[in-house]
This record gives structure tokens, sequence and C-alpha cells, in this order.
């Protein structure tokens, strides 16, 4: 059973899913990025498949969800909202590693801590589900961006995203009661705000992936066949850095743990149980 919880980490109320049997490994579920974004959008038909055979953390990420409605302007916005999600597993006693999954932005969060040291430091193997880190969108990743508050833009822009599927209306109806959560739009526009050009800072150079080089946590990455908001391909710059990465292609758009979450956790699953940290 998937139960609905509340804590408040570092003064911030932040909410979290949680499930599966105490002491098993701990899989903890990373959200994507987008409009009414949130745990139970991104991982609610996965986690009750996970939790058959792992403890399994789904937070809301710091501005999503039943989460504080917050964000940073002077760092890039993956490290802070990692370091929140491990502030709420110290709080529920959990200090060593676990197997992260992000999915689209919250899967470009993970990549983005196994460049820092402290941060991959607590990661036991890391799965991503069409996230870059940053790179390799392809133009129509500009129209995730376009959501005017209204159900009918929330649905073209989530069939560009995962397509249709049975129960996408359900889908649709609770993704849009979470983009209506008051705070939850500012947060996120707020990030798109224009700097006046006097104002602009130049921005240092970014070897990423580069920076990956050397890494030996084990690495699964999963793209869709049918993902257009991505590069075709874009894996092969991870595997061209970390040649232990492993890649699946799922016939499915940007979102194939929405639309095919049982084929999407079985990929998971195997990989996670075939490493050597459990």
């Amino acid at each position: 059973m998937i139960t609905e919880r509340t804590a408040v980490v570092n003064d911030l109320t932040t909410r979290y899913l949680h499930g599966g049997p105490d002491g098993r490994p701990i899989v903890v579920f990373v959200h994507e990025g987008g409009f009414g974004g949130c745990a139970d959008v991104s991982w609610g038909s996965v986690l009750p498949l996970a939790a058959e055979s792992y403890r399994v953390i789904a937070p809301d990420m710091l501005g999503f969800g039943g989460t504080a409605k917050i964000t940073r302007f002077d760092e890039p916005p993956f490290g802070f909202r990692l370091r929140h999600i491990y502030a709420l597993l110290d709080s529920l006693g959990i200090d060593g590693q676990v197997h992260l999954v992000g999915h689209c932005f919250g899967g470009s969060v993970i990549l983005r801590a196994l460049t820092d040291p402290a941060l991959r430091a607590r990661i036991a193997t890391a799965s991503v589900v069409s996230g870059t880190g940053g790179p390799w969108r392809t133009e129509l990743t500009s129209e995730l961006g376009t959501y005017d508050g209204t159900i009918q833009s929330m649905r073209r822009i989530e069939e560009l995203s995962c397509g249709t599927f049975p129960g996408f209306e359900e889908y649709i109806e609770t993704r849009q009661r979470w983009a209506s959560v008051p705070g939850h739009f500012s947060a996120l526009a707020s990030a798109r705000t224009p700097v006046p050009e006097p104002l602009r800072a130049a921005r240092p150079a970014d070897p990423y992936p580069q920076t990956l080089a050397g890494i030996t946590t084990p690495l699964l990455l999963i793209e869709g066949s049918d993902d257009a908001l991505l590069e075709p391909g874009w894996t092969k710059h991870f595997v061209q850095v970390l040649p232990h990465t492993t890649v699946t292609t799922l016939p499915a758009k940007h979102s194939p743990n929405i639309s095919h979450p049982e084929r999407t956790w079985q990929v998971i699953e195997q990989f996670i149980g075939g490493t050597d940290v459990q």
C-alpha cells in the first residue's frame, strides 16, 4: 500500500509518498518538472509495483505538489532540490545509500548529482527516464512552458509528452489539480523571468557530461523510441563518457513511466536487481 505523508524538513513542509516492506532496499523516486508535476503524476502507477519488493519513497520536490512552494535563483535548479530530498531521508533515519530513479527533470537532478562527490556518495544506483541533465532537447520542449492554466492546454502539452493511453483523462485531471495548488505556477514560472540586459552575468563554461568521466555508480538510461522532446540517440553522449552505462529503449514517447508503467518498472527492477548493491 502506498500512503501519503508530510514532514517538516528544514522548516519546509515536504509531502512524500511511502510504501513497501521495512528492511528492504530503498528506492527514491524523483518526479519531473513540468506544470502540475509531482510524485503522483510521474510515479503513481509505478510505486505500487515497486513496493512489492522495495521500500519506496517518492517526495514532491521544492516548488511542487504538496511541498513548500519555493525555489532558488542563485544556483542551478538541481542540487538544492536533491539536498532537500536527502534532508528528508535524514529525518526518516535513512542516512545510507539509496537507489535513485528520476523522470525527465528528476532524472536531470540525479545526473547532475553524480558530478558532485557529496551528493553521489549516497547513490547506490541511478536510473533515469528521459532525463539528460540539460542538453540534447529539441525545439518542441519550448511547448512545455506554454501552459496557460487551462485543462485544454494541459491536455495538449501532455499529448506531446506521453501520448494518450488508458486513463489519460484521469491523469490530466490529476495533473491539473496539482497545477492549481496555490504558489505552484508562480514557483515554476518565476524561474523563466527574463533578467534585464545590464544585470545579466555570463554563465561559466559547462563541460557536462564530461564531468561524469570516471564515475563508477551504476547508471541506467531509458529513452522512448518516439520521444519528440529529446534528440534521437541522446544516450550515446553518456555511453561515450561512461561505457558501463546501461541503455534501454522503450516503444513510447517522453514519459514511458506514465504511459507504460509496468514495462518501465520491469526494466528498472531488472537493473537494480542485477547490480551488486542491494
